[in-house]
């Protein structure tokens, strides 16, 4: 038995070192508290000279493993709590809450970069400091890594620590908050201006025509009316995947220039949600051809989905050939699938939609169709607002 039976205790460093004998053991203890639980060690040493160097040797050593961030007390390692909100993710997704292309993204986003890193830290342990490490880290490897890339980095991360508080494994969520300059993080979304859409549009019917005895004709042609049905309806990428026929309505209304068309989309699945979309009437005949092309002759009751191809690869393809892939502005930004929602915003905007109208119809907040969008049409963009006082409108482009 350890010295005085166990009654023995005494502190060191004002008294954030505890070092004492308990009953039934023969060696003398250490401990300190730390973030509301009680670390705790056996000295292994049972005289009280040899158990105080010892417990001062640990207790630094503790110290300055929480400093680095590699500290483990006890608490749920990184790879449990990443497992665990995997697994929530997937049940939100089978319920319809979470579309299931964004949870696959965020798993691989956990799988490939998060766990090799984080892996058997303790969650409790993670926050702002190994958070910058982490950018140190990805630095390191990838130097042109893009703040994109590192905001998506974050957001699985956030996840993590998410349910971390929900099953009561942290007590708080740390705040994880990049700081640069707003002036460069608030840039204009890449879109197609009247000409760029026209050519674009051209392009397709040409790359259409060019594979029209292969097997790629389907996809052609799904791809043509793709590209006309986002652009109507502003659909993200994830969305138009995963619209169905039976999600969507045809209704008429009349106007100035008489009855005009339009489609009605529900129970909309995507990045924030459900929510409702009414489209341009432009969006009608691509909807129609895919319905005769699919030989849906019911579409109210049918759960096939409209579009039935990720079409990236030959949209790229077609940017490339027409040498839209890349803007004119410096440094030069690449376009993808999503500038047919920035597209379709962008000519909302010189028709004169009000910005509150377009973000409920979008799903998305005023402030970021004010900030990204509104803010930086120029003198060029405006010429749209004066073609539509002379009853020209952009939405007659996207037919």
């Amino acid at each position: 038995m350890a010295e005085a039976s166990g009654l023995k205790k005494l502190t060191r460093f004002d008294g954030r070192l505890h070092i004492f004998a308990r009953p039934n053991s023969p060696f003398v203890w250490c401990g300190f508290h730390h973030k509301g639980r009680y670390v705790r060690q056996s000295t292994k040493e049972i005289q009280w000279s040899a158990a105080i160097k010892s417990a001062e040797s640990w207790y630094n050593l503790k110290q300055a493993e929480i400093l680095t961030g590699v500290a483990s007390f006890g608490g749920k390692s990184f790879t449990f709590a990443a497992k665990a909100a995997m697994k929530t993710m997937e049940a939100r997704a089978a319920r319809g809450e979470r579309s299931n292309v964004y949870v696959r993204s965020v798993k691989d986003e956990i799988n490939r970069n998060l766990i090799p890193f984080f892996g058997t830290s303790s969650v409790d342990n993670i926050g702002i400091v190994q958070w910058e490490k982490y950018k140190s880290y990805c630095y390191e490897k990838n130097p042109n890594i893009s703040r994109g890339t590192l905001h998506q980095h974050k957001n699985a991360l956030r996840l993590v620590l998410n349910e971390s508080y929900r099953q009561g494994w942290i007590k708080q969520i740390p705040v994880i908050k990049d700081v640069y300059n707003n002036e460069k993080i608030k840039v204009p979304r890449q879109w197609f201006d009247e000409r760029e859409y026209t050519k674009l549009h051209q392009a397709i019917r040409v790359h259409k025509k060019t594979l029209l005895n292969t097997r790629w004709k389907n996809d052609c042609d799904e791809l043509y009316d793709y590209v006309i049905f986002v652009a109507n309806s502003g659909l993200r990428v994830g969305e138009a995947m995963n619209v169905r026929f039976c999600d969507i309505s045809m209704h008429e209304e009349e106007d100035q220039i008489g009855a005009r068309k339009h489609l009605l989309i529900r129970n909309i699945k995507g990045k924030r949600g459900t929510g409702d979309c009414r489209t341009m009437d432009g969006a009608v005949a691509p909807f129609l051809r895919r319905v005769e092309s699919r030989g849906v002759k019911n579409p109210k009751d049918s759960t096939e989905p409209l579009f039935q191809a990720y079409h990236r690869d030959m949209f790229n393809s077609v940017l490339d050939k027409t040498g839209l892939k890349w803007t004119k502005e410096q440094p030069p930004r690449k376009r993808d699938l999503t500038v047919l929602r920035h597209t379709y915003i962008s000519f909302r905007l010189l028709n004169g939609a009000s910005i509150y109208d377009i973000a409920t119809n979008c799903r998305t907040s005023p402030a970021m169709i004010s900030e990204h969008y509104a803010k930086w049409i120029s003198p060029r963009m405006m010429k749209g607002l004066n073609r539509l006082n002379r009853g020209r409108n952009h939405a007659d482009l996207l037919e």
